[in-house]
């Protein structure tokens, strides 16, 4: 049978993802009030084209600016001296324009350098209230376009406003810079808070809310009758050819293949540095605002793209739909803090098909906190990305050079857990995988059902395969089952089973690098997710390596991989 995206099903997947949101609450740091102005309930507002129906081609050519500053003369920078601030000069142009509701700026501008800004505004009902947004322009740029912060959950310039000035400093250590700043423009362009975006070649579907800075939050296998239910034994199962008449109860047909219990979970890059206040990293929070999973631990530099521990999704800078892809770009969230955190780092993300049907992802990140020192600062592992993927495919599965393992008893990540090494690796209780990448026979791994049916990920050149699960029973009634807790917290009634992508249990894998974040230097890499059973997943690998196309060959050059390991 040929199944298309379901409607109701995306229109209540989107429900939950706002109702997590607002669910977490408020929280307030440093005196400001960060509650969320959007409607969670709004989300019959957009309506889920069909798998195939064509979406609009975004263009700049599509919106209207206005010009509110001109300038053009060519200016000097001095070279940038992170261990003395005092001495970085910076230009400021005095813009004093009032752009209303206006909030999608566009920066026409020459540089030699990278440069560190910042958009400086007030709240045109109450000039007391003002917001200074911090913005990262690379060398060579001849355009900065980004939203304002005024969209998300927690945005701190959700009003009409008027911008007194734009500053720009040199970031480079090596050279003065030259610039020059042409013009600023402004345009109406909003960002849709409600709006889920999907990308489908047909058989598989991707899918994400700009809401929630683009994470994948959504992915279903099309076309293979593919369907979530209860067994006799009150299991819950996931596997294709199913007849739903045939089993006792079904959660789903149309499958949600990602976790999306908090902001923490869905398929999304995490990263992570251990810089501290002799480092220039000095947060301001309420220790009661804090991850309550930190016990005993002080909060680390944790930039991810979906949003916080207290429900505040991230700033949306940019965003490109079209008809075969998405890319997007964010401001991420710190996530250990609940009291609205905006790390300053860029996430790039791009989302598109290949023609066997792998999902291919595309990722990039630059931090541009002007930490100092930072080579001083151990590595750290990088979640690139953290895969969160639903508890009924519960083997954990990869073909290594000591044989293959197809493994039910994978346990949790607490900090207690042993880890196995290697398929033999010996050890007593619990355990989880860490697998370094020359153990593997190939680069790809996968959490699937015992027919071997599920989600693999593929990333050559990462350094280590972690994989772990969140509770290990798959029982709907065991103690460590789906507690009837989520049924009122994602708002499904008392006759509905609540789905595998609501609840605490998941399985998790981390294609890991362990790096060093370096300032105002991307780290890029791709990966590509598949579904299906474990041969079809190691077909469509095997033809992205011997195609070219995904290989992260950049990953193993010491000169220009970025963020090194050593």
């Amino acid at each position: 049978m040929k199944k298309t995206f379901d409607k109701t099903t995306a229109k209540k997947w989107l429900c939950l993802l706002l109702a997590t949101m607002t669910l977490a609450g408020t929280c307030s740091c440093n005196g400001k009030d960060n509650s969320s102005s959007v409607d969670a309930g709004n989300s019959s507002a957009s309506e889920a084209p069909e798998t195939g129906e064509t979406k609009p081609n975004y263009t700049l050519d599509s919106y209207d600016f206005i010009t509110v500053f001109t300038d053009g003369a060519k200016k000097t920078l001095k070279r940038y001296n992170a261990q003395v601030p005092a001495e970085n000069g910076q230009i400021v142009y005095d813009v004093y324009s009032n752009l209303g509701n206006r909030n999608y700026l566009k920066l026409n501008l020459s540089t030699n350098v990278d440069l560190v800004g910042y958009i400086n505004y007030y709240n045109n009902a109450d000039k007391t209230v003002t917001h200074s947004e911090k913005f990262f322009v690379e060398a060579d740029s001849t355009e900065f376009i980004t939203f304002l912060d005024a969209f998300r959950a927690g945005a701190y310039g959700a009003f009409e406003k008027t911008i007194t000035t734009i500053t720009f400093q040199n970031v480079d250590a090596t050279k003065e810079g030259v610039m020059r700043f042409d013009s600023a423009e402004i345009c109406d362009r909003k960002i849709v808070t409600d709006e889920y975006m999907y990308v489908s070649d047909g058989s598989t579907v991707v899918g994400t809310s700009a809401y929630y800075g683009g994470c994948i939050t959504y992915l279903e296998k099309l076309e293979q009758d593919v369907v979530e239910y209860m067994d006799s034994d009150g299991n819950i199962c996931i596997d294709r050819d199913v007849d739903p008449d045939s089993v006792p109860r079904v959660t789903s047909t149309s499958v949600n293949m990602v976790n999306i219990m908090d902001l923490g979970r869905e398929i999304q890059p995490s990263y992570y540095s251990g810089v501290k206040k002799e480092n220039g990293y000095d947060p301001q929070y309420d220790p009661e605002d804090v991850y309550d999973g930190l016990t005993g631990s002080e909060p680390i530099y944790n930039p991810i793209q979906c949003g916080d521990y207290g429900g505040h999704s991230p700033q949306i800078i940019d965003y490109n739909y079209q008809s075969d892809r998405l890319y997007i770009k964010m401001k991420a969230q710190e996530w250990f803090f609940g009291c609205n955190i905006q790390a300053n780092g860029y996430i790039e993300v791009t989302y598109y098909f290949d023609e066997n049907g792998s999902l291919i992802v595309d990722n990039r990140y630059t931090d541009f906190s002007q930490f100092i020192n930072e080579y001083e600062v151990p590595m750290h592992m990088q979640e690139t990305p953290a895969t969160y993927i639903v508890y009924p495919f519960n083997y954990f599965y990869c073909e290594t050079k000591q044989g293959t393992i197809f493994d039910e008893k994978v346990g949790e990540q607490n900090g207690r857990t042993q880890s196995k090494h290697t398929k033999n690796h010996a050890v007593t209780g619990d355990y989880i995988y860490d697998l370094k990448a020359k153990t593997l026979k190939n680069s790809w791994c996968a959490f699937v059902n015992q027919n071997k049916f599920g989600v693999g990920i593929y990333m050559p050149n990462a350094d280590k395969y972690i994989a772990s699960r969140g509770r290990k029973s798959v029982n709907y009634f065991s103690e460590k089952g789906n507690s009837r807790y989520y049924e009122e917290f994602f708002q499904f009634s008392e006759d509905e089973l609540v789905p595998s992508y609501a609840v605490f249990n998941y399985s998790y894998i981390n294609p890991s690098l362990e790096r060093r974040m370096i300032q105002f230097v991307p780290l890029e890499y791709s990966y590509a997710l598949f579904i299906g059973d474990t041969d079809e997943m190691g077909a469509a690998f095997n033809d992205l390596k011997k195609s070219g196309k995904l290989t992260n060959a950049h990953l193993n050059d010491d000169a220009t991989r970025g963020w090194p390991d050593f």
